[in-house]
């Protein structure tokens, strides 16, 4: 993995961005903030990577997030404040999903490059964040340690069809 300042100042709008998403729910600029995020991590993403070669992220990211996250919900292992959204996601967490697709090559391509590292780092790296995200009362497990594995393999699953895509449309490929 070849770290630089470049990485670096995408891993900070990455969490700049996630802050945004998260805390909107908590702050007087609730629909704001997680636009305000998007903007910065979609003018990054834009600049440095071009949009053709981010669509199939953009797309299937957010896609996946309601998909997984209504299913955390709907089953009882996680719950939202209140806070518009679709089937019980809130619209920030949707955003913070096309983000997330948007800088996982620049942030995350590492992971994305090996089978085990993929599910093992996005299994623990969501269980992780979701579980911050329990701690700054944005979201609760409702179910303890189960709430926790069921986001982990929601993430694990995530991260094994990022993997897919990233394969599929290699920069270097033809």
């Amino acid at each position: 993995m070849k770290f630089n300042k470049s990485m670096l100042f995408d891993i900070v709008i990455f969490q700049v961005a996630w802050f945004a998403c998260v805390l909107s729910s908590l702050s007087p600029l609730p629909l704001v903030l997680p636009f305000l995020g998007l903007a910065m991590v979609a003018g990054r993403a834009i600049y440095t990577r071009g949009l053709f070669r981010l669509l199939p992220f953009a797309l299937c990211a957010p896609l996946i997030g309601l998909v997984g996250d209504a299913c955390l919900v709907k089953f009882g292992f996680i719950t939202f404040v209140d806070y518009p959204g679709l089937f019980g996601v809130p619209l920030w967490m949707l955003i913070l999903w096309l983000n997330f697709g948007l800088m996982l090559r620049p942030v995350f391509e590492w992971f994305l490059d090996h089978r085990w590292r993929c599910l093992i780092g996005f299994s623990v790296g969501g269980a992780l964040a979701y579980y911050s995200g329990d701690k700054l009362e944005v979201l609760s497990f409702t179910q303890d340690w189960t709430s926790a594995l069921a986001v982990a393999v929601e993430w694990g699953l995530a991260g094994s069809f990022f993997r897919c895509l990233h394969l599929k449309f290699r920069p270097d490929s033809k």
